[in-house]
């Protein structure tokens, strides 16, 4: 069986730290797992600036990839489908085919997922135009492409906000940002474009049925205070209410003295550098 020293899973911020890291003390065989096509994660769909100095995702990903160490293995379009107690990971990948490979420690660096519509209780079917943030985000400044509007914002937080500016800027209508807290959340920066863009925002509420047939017409906003209804017409809903640690890869294995988690799939850290930090201490410590 091919083996490795260190095998860290996810080629965002905290794995590409974690992999320059070790590659300074470990001098084993190091492998980083990415499914993406490139190095970057979630940093590749983030257009806006904010990350470091300034600098957009993509800006961010050149800046930490910057004299990265050869010796670390970069498998791309590779999928880790299972680790075992045993130390042997199973992995998937353009290239690869199916390989099993035995470590001798662990770096989970896969990151967070967000909250996905299914998980919310929101009432009716599931019509097209229906996204997660993270989804128009990529959708927008990926592939170029804007959600069919008016758009509705399920979520004021950073993100919700930043989507709202980024569809604003590209001339897309925002029907509402909706908050089930009683004020809206995100940083100061952030919450300009409501001002800017005169976005509706609607605190103490949430959208309790969507409505539509084949495709999304708009969705009901319940005033939580009242619990009055109130129909809302538009074209896409965007859910942006929050992450998960994204950790089912080592579910039960959390205790094995040769697995470190790192970044968001630790916990979710509101600040790009405390993620790197995070992932720097991890490859320091997988010494072999």
């Amino acid at each position: 069986m091919e083996s490795c020293d260190v095998l860290i899973v996810g080629g965002g911020a905290a794995g590409i730290a974690a992999a320059r890291a070790a590659a300074e003390h470990c001098w084993g065989r190091i492998l980083l797992a990415e499914r993406g096509e490139a190095p970057g994660g979630v940093l590749l769909q983030c257009a806006h600036r904010g990350f470091g100095p300034g600098l957009t995702g993509p800006e961010m990903v050149d800046e930490l990839m910057k004299d990265f160490p050869r010796r670390v293995e970069l498998w791309y379009n590779t999928t880790v489908l299972r680790i075992t107690e045993e130390k042997t990971a199973l992995l998937s990948g353009r290239g690869i085919g199916l390989r099993q490979l035995a470590f001798q420690r662990l770096i989970l660096a896969t990151g967070c997922r967000e909250r996905a519509f299914g998980s919310l209780g929101i009432g009716g079917t599931r019509p097209r135009g229906i996204y997660t943030a993270g989804q128009a985000q990529a959708l927008l400044n990926q592939k170029g492409r804007l959600p069919e509007g008016p758009v509705a914002i399920l979520g004021s937080g950073d993100l919700g906000l930043i989507l709202a500016g980024q569809l604003s800027e590209a001339g897309c209508s925002i029907a509402a940002l909706v908050e089930q807290k009683a004020q809206c959340g995100g940083m100061a920066r952030n919450r300009r474009c409501l001002e800017q863009y005169r976005i509706p925002l609607l605190c103490s509420a949430t959208v309790s049925r969507v409505c539509g047939g084949a495709a999304l017409e708009g969705v009901m906003i319940k005033d939580l205070d009242t619990g009055a209804e109130r129909y809302l017409p538009c074209k896409s809903l965007l859910i942006a209410v929050g992450y998960e640690p994204e950790r089912e890869l080592v579910r039960g294995l959390e205790g094995a003295e040769w697995l470190q988690l790192c970044g968001n799939c630790r916990e979710i850290h509101p600040m790009i550098e405390s993620v790197i930090t995070e992932g720097k201490t991890a490859g320091y410590d997988c010494v072999t």
